[in-house]
């Protein structure tokens, strides 16, 4: 009996040291999951750190699955040894934007200090998160920040009527600092050719689906507002040490 079960476990142990060995194919993989699941578009597939699983990253989110794509796994993949979120940390590679290639044209300029560190910012002028921001800004110096007003309407009726006020006042930033931190709106009627639009359709290919996002000088994404405005100046150095 001992010598029996000695053989299966040997022949088990042989058994999964095959299935891992054997590689999966992404473009297979591509195929399986736009035919199990063609309602989820997918931007990107590539092989994750374990054998015979890919990552396929789709909705701003990282699946888990192997070739087939019939089970799919969500959740953090951890390197517990050294203390690793790896699935956090693709995330924001794969979330990165070109900052380059942003029209600069639809955002509010700004400079405080000398203006080396920049920061892009979409935000809307009724979210609450969004005003939270600006006055953690306050204090923030030595930065240049392009604003593109951003409204989302379905949560805040009004914000774009507000957005197209600020754009079209003699001093756009004081316009939207006197909304922002004083909730004191612009008097003028808002006559003049805005890009509000224009940024709604750039929110939308760019994924965000909620305000504030920011993105920092490497493009690297953040979305929401960051705790505090010390939170927000150590991003900023990071990403300054890394440039």
């Amino acid at each position: 009996m001992k010598i029996m079960i000695k053989t299966l476990l040997s022949a088990l142990t042989l058994s999964l040291i095959s299935l891992q060995t054997v590689p999966a194919d992404s473009k297979i993989l591509e195929q399986n999951f736009k035919k199990n699941y063609p309602e989820i578009p997918i931007k990107s597939v590539s092989p994750s750190p374990l054998p015979g699983i890919y990552e396929v990253y789709a909705a701003s989110k990282i699946i888990y699955t192997d070739e087939t794509a019939k089970y799919l796994f969500f959740g953090n993949l951890i390197d517990f040894k050294n203390k690793k979120n790896l699935t956090e940390e693709r995330l924001l590679e794969l979330s990165k934007i070109n900052t380059k290639e942003l029209p600069l044209d639809q955002a509010i300029k700004y400079v405080k200090g000398n203006g080396e560190r920049v920061l892009y910012v979409f935000s809307d002028p009724d979210c609450p998160y969004c005003q939270k921001l600006e006055h953690n800004m306050t204090s923030i110096d030595n930065i240049t920040v392009y604003l593109f007003m951003y409204p989302l309407k379905k949560l805040h009726p009004q914000a774009e009527a507000v957005a197209n006020k600020i754009w079209c006042s003699n001093n756009q930033y004081e316009a939207w600092e006197d909304y922002m931190l004083h909730r004191k709106a612009p008097k003028n009627a808002a006559q003049c050719e805005t890009p509000i639009q224009k940024n709604l359709a750039l929110g939308q290919k760019l994924q965000i689906d909620g305000t504030p996002t920011l993105f920092l000088q490497n493009g690297m994404r953040l979305s929401g507002s960051p705790q505090n405005a010390e939170q927000l100046e150590l991003l900023l150095q990071e990403t300054s040490i890394k440039k």
